[in-house]
């Protein structure tokens, strides 16, 4: 008679073995990208435990190094967010050939935009309106949170107020003046004027756009 034997559930799954799964289960279906409910099908950890890990699924498709699901949900705002890297890539606004494929920048191609907004011009006037007029751009005082440290402000930066300060301050870096327009090995950072462990706002006031250099230097002198 075969021993009884109990599985006890594997807990602490390393995120890089959740990802590779993701990709393991997307590359036996010949796909770029997956579904939560395949992976649910096919995966060998289900997506609830993805989810609970990473977040949103797409975040997970992210790590996993695969395209993210578009949904009638999430369309337009990942596609701005998408725009939005793509010109701070560049450090100046994208032109419609800068999204191909080719260019190795956009994860979408132009054709999407083109598709969900009518054109490539009409794809940068959601985006503007998007950014300058959405009530999150800038981000509310937290008062009495406990886990707000210094302040009443969070000190993460959401993507349409990094978006609206690099785009305001040219995607220059406002202490060396480097761009990415002018060396493509640029990265560009956010940086709150005043440090936000001594209480300064997250709103564009307080922020500026800074290279990565120039970011650790300041940094390293405080």
């Amino acid at each position: 008679m075969k021993k009884f034997e109990i599985n006890l559930r594997r807990r602490n799954i390393p995120n890089k073995e959740l990802a590779a799964d993701i990709r393991r289960v997307a590359e036996s279906m010949g796909q770029t990208t997956l579904t939560a409910a395949a992976y649910d099908e096919k995966g060998r950890f289900g997506k609830t435990t993805i989810l609970r890990r990473f977040g949103a699924w797409n975040t997970a498709l992210e790590v996993a190094g695969l395209r993210i699901v578009l949904t009638s949900n999430n369309k337009e705002e990942t596609l701005f967010g998408n725009l939005a890297d793509v010109w701070q890539k560049l450090g100046r606004q994208p032109v419609g050939s800068d999204m191909e494929k080719t260019a190795g920048l956009s994860k979408f191609a132009l054709g999407t935009y083109e598709k969900r907004f009518g054109s490539w011009n009409k794809a940068l006037q959601a985006f503007g309106d998007f950014v300058n007029n959405s009530e999150m751009m800038e981000v509310a005082p937290n008062i009495g949170n406990s886990k707000i440290n210094h302040g009443k402000w969070p000190r993460k930066i959401n993507w349409r107020l990094r978006a609206m300060v690099l785009i305001r301050d040219n995607c220059i870096c406002k202490m060396c003046g480097a761009s990415p327009a002018k060396d493509p090995a640029v990265v560009l950072h956010v940086d709150h004027i005043k440090p936000w462990s001594k209480g300064g706002a997250t709103m564009t006031e307080n922020l500026r756009t800074l290279c990565s250099v120039c970011n650790i230097g300041k940094s390293n002198a405080l």
